[in-house]
């Protein structure tokens, strides 16, 4: 059973991995809570989600694909919002257009504004 702090933790809102500064607003898409960036538009992801978001109706997932790249961002290297740990930048399998942020530690994966459009197609 998770501790009080765990749960405490989970709960807080976590910051832009990229913006930093900016608080983490927390939204659904079918049955999966996702993290999102209202400055930047990037999205984060726990483990496991980007897969299962992915192969939902493209109707589903439109709100996001919205925002678009930003090349200063998208070079800049993050820390995980979750654990703090230096995210992993991996060229995604399915588009080799879109470098992924992944945390080797808990998985998570951190899309740029612009990038969940280039890997839903």
């Amino acid at each position: 059973m998770p501790s009080t702090l765990d749960l405490e933790t989970a709960c807080e809102p976590m910051n832009c991995p990229k913006c930093e500064t900016h608080k983490l607003e927390a939204t659904r898409v079918n049955d999966v809570e996702l993290d999102r960036c209202s400055q930047c538009r990037g999205i984060w992801f726990d483990a496991h989600e980007l897969d299962t978001v992915l192969g939902l109706d493209s109707k589903e997932t439109h709100a996001l694909k919205k925002g678009k790249p930003d090349d200063w961002l998208n070079r800049k290297h993050a820390r995980c919002p979750r654990d703090g740990s230096e995210m992993l930048r991996v060229y995604s399998a399915s588009n080799h257009e879109v470098i992924l942020d992944q945390c080797g530690k808990c998985g998570g994966i951190w899309l740029d504004g612009g990038e969940f459009a280039k890997l839903s197609g």
